[in-house]
């Protein structure tokens, strides 16, 4: 079998079109980490990280960190025990993941290209399509961008979105939803995401408005703080209204406790596929459905495609998508996973030199 032998790094700027961000925070480009895993029969595995808020480490720095941290692990290996492997959270290494993000989508890119598979099939999937909402990301944006981002989804054939909220002014959160259904219509889903603007008392009060003027939710997404295990399943007991969507901030520990806890409607689900296909399985067990937040390049469509009850994948429309010859294909409401060997994405070279900031 072939072994891992060689890699390179790109750091890559990429601006934003237009700034994206919630009640929290607000970003306007993205920082990428963009590596590429080669194995000693020439294949090549592409993996990839995205850091917001603050500039990535020079690229020096980054491959010297690369070089201690993860290659002396990695040189000599088959993908497939990369991409495999079950590694305690222990001790020391508690917070520390085995493997980066982009070590292990390189991995798994390698492992199916080996198979000759599109990733979806390796991990078991046999439809590529995956129903898919378009999510704004515009809480910094005016009515009239936020009205054109819409559109924008309409257009590309989404019936399904989701929008932000959180604002300390109920009565923009009210106007927000208005333009949203006055843009997408009555036949899709509509999703809200607070990014834990609230306590538990005021994200009832703002449901019960919610519904009081007539808007149906299909899921409100971390109304709360991420680990208020008690406030979510006081939530979820309380609000007939709509689901509770949650998780996305946790580790795989916290989505155990929220299951655990009877906290959660639909468990949010994203990053490194083996914790989170661990994590979908412990849902199932809970008779609890997942979705898929952003994924970089959007290969979470992968993951999704091979899960038995994913209800949504979120879909932003980001700029990370001009760096990919042929970008994951979205049409009718759907994501559809490619078909080519691996997770399909093969760099626009041009497009990374443009976009590539050694320094």
């Amino acid at each position: 079998m072939s072994k891992i032998s060689d890699y390179q790094i790109h750091r890559l700027r990429i601006p934003l079109r237009m700034p994206i961000g919630d009640s929290q925070v607000i970003f306007t480009e993205h920082w990428m980490t963009l590596l590429e895993l080669r194995t000693d029969d020439g294949a090549a595995g592409v993996g990839f990280e995205i850091q917001q808020g603050l500039p990535t480490p020079a690229l020096a720095q980054t491959i010297e960190r690369f070089e201690y941290a993860h290659w002396p692990s990695l040189q000599g290996s088959d993908p497939a025990g990369v991409a495999l492997g079950i590694h305690r959270p222990r001790g020391g290494n508690v917070g520390a993941a085995p493997h980066s993000l982009a070590v292990e989508t390189a991995a798994w890119d390698l492992l199916a290209k080996r198979a000759d598979l599109p990733l979806y099939q390796l991990l078991g999937g046999g439809d590529p399509r995956v129903r898919a909402y378009g999510s704004t990301l515009d809480f910094h944006l005016s009515d009239d961008e936020y009205r054109g981002r819409l559109t924008e989804f309409r257009e590309m054939g989404f019936q399904s979105v989701k929008v932000k909220i959180g604002h300390p002014d109920p009565a923009w959160d009210l106007r927000r939803l208005g333009i949203a259904r006055e843009v997408m219509g009555n036949d899709g889903d509509l999703m809200v995401d607070a990014n834990e603007a609230w306590s538990p008392k005021e994200a009832m009060l703002r449901l019960d408005l919610y519904a009081r003027e007539g808007f149906e939710i299909f899921w409100i997404e971390d109304p709360i703080t991420r680990d208020d295990y008690a406030g979510y399943a006081a939530l979820r007991s309380e609000i007939p209204t709509a689901r509770i969507n949650t998780g996305e901030y946790l580790g795989f520990s916290g989505k155990r406790r929220l299951l655990e806890s009877d906290a959660v409607d639909v468990l949010n689900i994203h990053g490194h596929i083996n914790q989170s296909r661990f994590a979908a399985h412990l849902a199932g067990d809970y008779g609890i459905p997942v979705s898929l937040g952003n994924t970089i390049m959007e290969i979470g469509v992968h993951l999704a495609a091979s899960l038995p009850e994913c209800l949504y994948l979120e879909f932003s429309d980001l700029a990370w998508n001009e760096i990919a010859v042929e970008p994951v294909r979205f049409r009718d409401g759907f994501a559809i996973a490619p078909d080519r060997p691996g997770h399909g994405i093969e760099l626009n070279l041009a497009a990374v030199e443009k976009f590539s900031q050694p320094a």
